[in-house]
């Protein structure tokens, strides 16, 4: 995973204040040439321009703790920001808790600040910004999100790899059961199920948000659950690992997300025309093994009804059929 670097902010009393005083931050950010993040906090058009929606986001997380009196604890959709657990769509606040007994639930100049469970434990600090445990974070997104938004971040968790920016000398590697442990702080067994739902249909062994929220779809819609990164070899040797599998029903599934044919550590070195064809002939060895391969992508995904009539189309059951 490429973590996300911070650029510098443009205050009015940073080393850039000859060339940018306070008259003038407000001069260029009427012209267009600056943009202001929050009060006081701005960045270059251009530099915001380039930015992906939530690397936006991630910026506004970093401006609230700038102008904070004292560090605020970063949780939700915010606390997978920072840590790296994937989200569907970009959270339109900053979320951040507050201790138990305080007033929470206020939302106040694009902040949420809601009550955190007790027991939890301490926050975690990662790339300089207090959030809430990843365990923690994502029992809360099951808790609050649907499936389809929340299981992206539990299938990250459930990779038992180390997420960037973690701190020393604690666990690293969660587990379902480190996440059963702290759903059971929740105050009430509906909570407490809700999160047991995410949790019985999480599966490391996704590779991406788009995998997930595809897999998600079909849990909603009754599909058969399938399996995941199969290996598949011919006469040839090594196809590949298909995304999902349906075997009984000779069936496979691909999910295409863009940067399969855009991000450099997926083309290694190669061409997105190249990256195609390998895939036309990879897909060509899987159906010559008597396999028919279903593929979509992110559009069908915004429209499920899509992706529904996609996998009917290839043979595959479903409840709703």
């Amino acid at each position: 995973m490429t973590v996300f670097q911070v650029p510098p902010f443009i205050t009015a009393d940073s080393k850039y204040e000859d060339e940018y005083s306070a008259r003038r931050l407000s001069r260029q950010t009427a012209s267009g040439k600056l943009v202001r993040v929050r009060r006081g906090l701005y960045l270059p058009a251009s530099v915001w321009e380039s930015m992906k929606p939530w690397e936006q986001e991630r910026m506004r997380i970093q401006a609230v703790d700038v102008l904070a009196s004292r560090h605020p604890i970063f949780a939700r959709e915010s606390a997978a920001l920072v840590m790296g657990l994937p989200l569907i769509h970009t959270p339109r606040q900053v979320q951040t808790v507050v201790a138990p007994g305080l007033r929470g639930g206020q939302s106040s100049k694009g902040v949420r600040r809601t009550g955190s469970v007790e027991g939890d434990p301490v926050p975690w600090t990662m790339f300089g910004l207090k959030v809430t445990p990843p365990a923690e974070t994502a029992r809360d997104l099951a808790l609050q999100l649907p499936l389809s938004q929340s299981l992206p971040a539990m299938d990250k968790l459930m990779q038992r790899e180390i997420l960037p920016g973690s701190p020393h000398n604690v666990n690293l590697i969660f587990t379902a059961d480190h996440v059963r442990a702290s759903a059971a702080l929740l105050p009430n067994g509906t909570q407490r199920r809700r999160v047991e739902r995410v949790l019985e249909v999480a599966d490391g062994l996704s590779q991406s948000a788009g995998e997930s929220w595809s897999r998600a779809i079909m849990i909603q819609h009754g599909f058969p659950r399938p399996v995941l990164q199969n290996s598949y070899y011919d006469d040839r040797g090594l196809i590949g690992y298909p995304d999902f599998e349906w075997k009984e029903l000779k069936i496979l599934g691909e999910f295409d997300g863009f940067e399969k044919y855009s991000a450099q550590r997926f083309l290694k070195g190669k061409t997105p025309s190249q990256v195609v064809v390998e895939e036309k002939k990879r897909e060509d060895r899987l159906r010559a093994l008597g396999y028919k391969v279903v593929r979509w992508v992110w559009a069908d995904l915004q429209d499920p009804q899509r992706l529904i009539g996609l996998l009917h189309a290839a043979g595959l059951p479903s409840r709703n059929l």
